[in-house]
């Protein structure tokens, strides 16, 4: 019978196993293949070093997939030649994108195989850059491979080094890579110098509106009503999530920088309550501190996307929310400290209900609570992130302006770039999107006045529309409370 009409499982023979090294998590590759092993082990070594935990954790499971996708392959074909290799890597896109919808029958066997799994653009780019640096490594290393061969380097003992599984002869480079490729793929394809693999049509990801949609309550898919943010707060399941739920909502930080914040990062001053402030600090910052409370693979896989500042603008009214519940928090936290056996003495403000040991790496704990009581107000699925679009939002649109010279609401999109912490105002404007019934409304109350020769100026027009919003707004809240 043809492989390729087989629909058996291939059951995956590549797994990851996570591990610490030099101070850094990390994974190592279980296979059946031992230098492809040893290179996997250095290649993640390597990018530990120059990467965060979290860029490392992608890379690997994405080459882990790539890796799976490629011995699913060989099993498929019976064996896999240079040929059928780059076809497998012009091949990979359409894998990761299509899966069993992919009009190549290779692939979509492959798929229903290893249980492929359509890819968004963002995705897809993560696991091509992941595949390329990793060929791009392969390629560095059959050129090493190759000088050691020509300047006479390269003896079967020091062969063996690779962990073959035979002994290579040494007698002509064509000789040791026909050896090689005879035991391990992966050296195959070291062996034929491997191509980075090219997109081809997929593109990065469709871009996102810079208008947002929201309903009456002022949310839509990615942003959380700020209309129910206020009960949501009081709903918290616990003062620790009440004091989370408040601070994301207030300053539209990061869920991965409230769980990295320090005690000494909310300034309190009693005698002016008004200069009280809360900074975000880079981890990377203060390695030095941490290491008190924390191991050293503990501090580097601390997440933190950078900030251009550490300021803050907390808006209302999630910031008086945030500091009467933070003084609750801390007394609560006093009691608690009291009945433990052995006192927490870290500084990190976000704790275990139970223990009180730092929550910086503990997001899905703290994201199910969260997740949970926002479908139960809304009947729609948000995450923490939903309330930092909520912020973005809020500012660029509603938020009374402090800033002279300027509109009476809604911040200006640099000033609102400054307060998320974002390098370009590109990203800023992902979150900060203009309001569309706004901007819809007073083209119409434009047009309107034009054709039927009223106003004749933009702002007029504006005044005109702004007035008959009031009354209709109006109108319907005392229907409200009839």
């Amino acid at each position: 019978m043809n492989a390729l009409s087989s629909a058996r499982s291939v059951a995956p023979l590549v797994e990851l196993i996570p591990t610490v090294r030099d101070g850094r998590s990390q994974f190592r590759l279980l296979c059946s293949d031992p230098l492809l092993s040893a290179f996997f082990d250095n290649f993640t070594r390597g990018l530990a070093k120059e990467r965060k935990y979290r860029t490392v954790r992608a890379y690997c499971y994405a080459l882990k997939q790539f890796l799976n996708y490629i011995q699913a392959l060989t099993n498929l074909l019976g064996g896999l030649t240079s040929l059928d290799l780059l076809d497998a890597l012009e091949n990979y896109e359409s894998f990761l994108t299509f899966g069993t919808l992919s009009d190549i029958e290779v692939v979509r066997k492959v798929a229903r195989a290893v249980g492929g799994r359509s890819l968004g653009g963002s995705s897809v780019i993560v696991h091509l850059a992941a595949v390329n640096k990793f060929i791009s490594a392969s390629e560095t290393f059959r050129a090493g491979l190759l000088e050691l061969e020509e300047r006479g380097y390269i003896a079967s003992t020091a062969m063996s080094g690779f962990s073959l599984q035979r002994v290579v002869s040494i007698e002509s480079p064509q000789k040791v890579r026909q050896a090689i490729k005879a035991n391990s793929w992966l050296a195959g394809c070291i062996a034929g110098g491997a191509k980075k693999i090219k997109r081809k049509g997929l593109k990065p990801v469709a871009r996102r509106s810079e208008l947002a949609h929201t309903d009456e309550f002022g949310g839509d898919e990615m942003t959380f009503p700020i209309d129910k943010c206020k009960e949501l707060i009081e709903r918290a399941p616990s003062l620790r999530d009440k004091v989370l739920w408040s601070l994301i909502a207030a300053i539209g930080c990061r869920i991965s920088e409230a769980q990295t914040m320090l005690d000494e990062d909310i300034e309190i001053n009693i005698n002016h309550p008004e200069m009280n402030q809360v900074l975000i600090v880079d981890p990377g910052t203060r390695r030095d501190k941490l290491i008190r409370f924390l191991g050293e693979h503990q501090i580097n896989e601390l997440p933190h996307k950078g900030r251009a500042s550490p300021k803050t603008f907390m808006i209302e009214p999630f910031a008086s929310m945030f500091w009467m519940a933070l003084a609750e928090y801390k007394a609560d936290e006093y009691l608690k400290q009291k009945h433990r056996p052995f006192p927490v003495r870290h500084p990190f403000l976000i704790r275990n209900l139970e223990s009180g040991k730092p929550m910086c790496n503990s997001y899905q704990a703290l994201y199910e609570r969260f997740a949970k009581a926002a479908f139960e107000l809304t009947g729609r699925s948000y995450g923490f992130h939903s309330l930092r679009h909520m912020y973005g939002y809020y500012l660029v649109n509603h938020c009374p302006n402090p800033y002279s010279g300027g509109r009476q609401f809604g911040i200006a999109i640099d000033k609102v770039k400054q307060f998320m912490g974002h390098v370009k105002v590109a990203t800023t404007k992902k979150y900060a999107r203009q309001d569309a019934v706004m901007l819809e409304s007073t083209l119409c109350a434009i047009n309107l006045a034009k054709l039927h020769g009223g106003v004749k100026t933009v702002r007029q027009a504006q005044i005109a529309h702004l007035e008959h919003e009031i009354k209709r707004l109006k109108s319907e809240i005392t229907a409200e409370a009839a």
